[in-house]
């Protein structure tokens, strides 16, 4: 009996260890989106003051957070039911990657305009995604 008591009580502490262990990946998944929100925001605070640094300070927290799209461990927020979801996470951070090294060639050029508009692509591409895996 102590024997079959100590092996549920084995099952049940390994099974909410590895569910533990699962929430916090997904935790941290959200926290990377979090950090993505945060870039955005200091990106358009900085177009707005017309400070080029406080877009590429933006651009770096923004690129910095760009791996967890392409890594397998997005996999944890997506809809189970989509099953282009991944790919179409991974094509969204290639083109955030690209919009936002744009952003800063126009920045080191001296081109404002061309910069908040690489702004306007990168946050039609945040929504395009969120729309599309999220259902909004």
């Amino acid at each position: 009996m102590k024997m079959l008591l100590s092996f549920f009580l084995l099952l049940f502490f390994s099974v909410a260890a590895v569910e533990a262990k699962e929430g916090d990946k997904k935790a941290q998944l959200m926290m990377e989106m979090k950090t993505m929100l945060d870039a955005m925001e200091e990106i358009q605070s900085g177009g707005l003051y017309s400070c080029g640094d406080c877009m590429k300070s933006g651009v770096k927290k923004l690129q910095k957070a760009l791996v967890v799209l392409e890594s397998e461990d997005v996999k944890e927020i997506l809809p189970k039911d989509q099953e282009y979801a991944y790919k179409f996470a991974q094509k969204t951070a290639r083109m955030l990657q690209l919009y936002s090294d744009d952003l800063v060639a126009s920045i080191d050029a001296n081109r404002m305009d061309d910069a908040l508009e690489d702004y306007t692509q990168l946050l039609k591409q945040c929504t395009s995604c969120h729309i599309r895996i999220r259902n909004w």
